[in-house]
């Protein structure tokens, strides 16, 4: 179905380019283009164009594996932290640490941000997809807890061109697991 749909397509702008509406489809095209090369600079920022630095965190928590919390009902997204401020969630909800091994280093599902690290407290901030060229931009501080254990006691959002902030009392509690 999806290859018919394809071929169909490329069938019908081959015609406009060769047909009358030869100027309407250059124009299209040149729009398309336009508008994929155009990416918010902040969300540039916090996802890819960070200073990549030691933060020396691999000597406060651990860093070969991912976070999960298994309490959440709200979420239950597990995370990966390294050592240079990179910061990957994958914002899929999971029912078991065997789905989560199963889709680690799926780019499919990765969000991507960067952390601040000052004293125990981890500043995040991650991108999420929210739409077609629409970016949600995440904020969270997690507490470092001992060197298995983070507690987030702070969330916040822009969706929908608003702010939307988590109860800093609820401390969602983040566990370390090792990778298979």
């Amino acid at each position: 179905m999806a290859v018919g749909i394809f071929t169909g397509g490329i069938t019908i702008l081959i015609h406009c380019i060769t047909g009358k509406y030869m100027k309407i489809s250059c124009i299209c095209i040149v729009l398309i283009v336009f508008l994929n090369s155009c990416v918010n600079k902040e969300v540039l920022l916090i996802s890819k164009n960070f200073m990549r630095e030691n933060t020396g965190l691999d000597t406060l928590i651990r860093i070969d594996g991912y976070y999960y919390n298994e309490d959440s009902t709200w979420l239950r997204a597990p995370f990966i932290i390294s050592n240079n401020k990179e910061f990957q969630i994958y914002f899929v909800r999971f029912e078991s640490h065997k789905e989560i091994q199963e889709i680690l280093g799926n780019k499919n599902f990765i969000s991507n941000g960067n952390y601040t690290l000052l004293g125990d407290t981890i500043n995040v901030q991650w991108i999420g997809k929210y739409g077609f060229r629409s970016y949600v931009i995440y904020s969270e501080q997690y507490v470092i807890v001992n060197d298995t254990t983070l507690r987030r006691i702070w969330f916040s959002s822009n969706a929908n061109n608003s702010t939307r902030t988590r109860d800093p009392l609820r401390n969602d509690i983040y566990k370390f697991y090792k990778y298979p």
